[in-house]
């Protein structure tokens, strides 16, 4: 995981998640070895934007990434915006350990073509040295990432037309990744922590312990079932219901009917992705959870889930060790926390470590 330097030369960064829903941005500043919000924005996207994780009304989402910059009053803005979903690769190698830098990165381009499932020129690929394979003295971990030049190129332009300056692409577990290093420094450093994030069509699981990432998985399963599911029980449009659940509007008969279902499905899949994670790290299975991402915007959920799996749930505020400056509205902040994460992540990133 690249960690952030802070220097007298580090700029603020604006943080951009691109999900299939919303779009959600935070803009961070560092401020005497430590972050401050500046600025926080969650617009919904106008429906039928996207195709799975791929952008087909180009239009909706470049206007509501214009509502973002003019609703943070920001102009040529310095950017991170995150890619995920099939078209993204991510898989840790190992490589000789004597390598230098030059020899390391040749080594991984034949690597690269014979792991990467599309021709080279038609994807970006980078690589970072995670650092000394365990019982391997003389190998590296090195973590591969590859991502589909047209899911890149489309999030580039449309950052562009609205005003940003997107200085590095980086993946949603990366991000997430990011923020669990930075959330969880300071607690005992032997506790393993766990975070799951689920938006509107993945989740994901990143686990530390040490201060370093032992375990991070993307998984296909979020929201979009659910949301299509009370808009048939509700008999209303999808859109409306996105817009009435997160101004807490909607009628709550949509409780009764159509969430225990989805509680049941929540819990299996939060239960097969901790089976995996445990057969991998030969753990137990973890007696506490950090929830965030959409489904911690659900009433009662982490106590929900706490009551129901036997497993302590928390839901994640990103801001916990970050200032937050006093032009920040504060209820926008408080009402948003949850989907934030991503955003807050890739807002920690620095251009000192270039970009994928």
């Amino acid at each position: 995981m690249k960690f952030t330097v802070f220097t007298p030369k580090t700029k603020p960064l604006l943080g951009v998640d691109i999900g299939t829903t919303f779009i959600k941005a935070v803009l961070l500043a560092p401020i005497d070895q430590h972050w401050e919000c500046r600025g926080v924005a969650c617009e919904l996207i106008p429906s039928q934007a996207f195709t799975e994780r791929d952008i087909v009304d180009f239009d909706s989402v470049s206007n509501t990434l214009k509502k973002i910059m003019m609703k943070l009053k920001l102009k040529h803005q310095p950017t991170v915006i995150a890619v995920s979903g099939t078209s993204v690769l991510s898989k840790v190698i190992q490589m000789p350990l004597d390598l230098d830098e030059q020899h390391l990165e040749e080594q991984i381009e034949i690597e690269a073509d014979s792991l990467i499932p599309y021709p080279l020129d038609e994807v970006y690929w980078d690589f970072e040295t995670l650092g000394a394979t365990v019982n391997q003295t003389d190998k590296a971990d090195v973590l591969l990432t590859a991502a589909h030049r047209q899911l890149v190129d489309n999030r580039m332009t449309l950052a562009r037309e609205a005003g940003m300056l997107p200085k590095i692409v980086d993946t949603e577990l990366d991000a997430l990744e990011n923020l669990a290093l930075a959330q969880y420094t300071d607690t005992d450093s032997s506790l393993e922590q766990v975070m799951i994030h689920i938006g509107n069509e993945l989740m994901h699981i990143v686990v530390t312990q040490a201060n370093t990432v032992t375990y991070s998985k993307e998984h296909q399963f979020g929201l979009q079932h659910f949301t299509q599911d009370i808009a048939l029980t509700m008999r209303l449009d999808e859109q409306t219901v996105l817009q009435q659940l997160s101004a807490g509007t909607l009628d709550t008969q949509w409780q009764q009917q159509v969430l225990p279902i989805f509680h049941a499905q929540l819990q299996q899949h939060i239960l097969r992705a901790l089976q995996l994670m445990q057969n991998l790290l030969n753990n137990e299975l973890p007696t506490s959870i950090h929830l965030c991402g959409g489904v911690a915007m659900l009433p009662n959920i982490a106590e929900s889930l706490t009551a129901e799996m036997g497993i302590t749930f928390t839901l994640v505020d990103p801001f916990a060790h970050i200032s937050i400056h006093p032009a920040v509205m504060t209820e926008q902040l408080v009402a948003a926390k949850p989907l934030l994460c991503v955003a807050t992540g890739l807002a920690m990133r620095s251009e000192q470590h270039g970009a994928h």
